[in-house]
């Protein structure tokens, strides 16, 4: 399980019904791969990405299929009090999956 901005997102089913019955419910789920975190809402739509290189992204699929990447808010995460906050929380987040 990864938190950004004291929002939960869990590695699979499980650990997202195991969070419901704690006060630590998750918002979505995220994928690990070699140089990115896909992360994605609780219907498993992408909504941003965190890459290899630190940087929190916000992804919007367009007509094409394809995706665009942009910095900014993303929604379900919400906007950080500090840029500094969400550089510590992208880097712990890269460190818990490996990255």
């Amino acid at each position: 399980m990864i938190t950004l901005n004291n929002k939960k997102f869990a590695a699979n089913d499980k650990e997202f019904v195991d969070s419901i019955f704690t006060k630590q419910t998750c918002v979505g789920f995220y994928r690990a791969y070699k140089n990115v975190i896909n992360l994605m809402d609780h219907q498993h739509n992408k909504i941003g990405v965190i890459t290899k290189h630190k940087v929190l992204a916000l992804a919007t699929k367009l007509d094409t299929g394809k995706f665009r990447y942009s910095y900014g808010d993303i929604p379900l995460i919400g906007p950080y009090e500090s840029y500094m906050n969400q550089c510590n929380e992208v880097e712990q987040a890269l460190k818990d999956c490996n990255i």
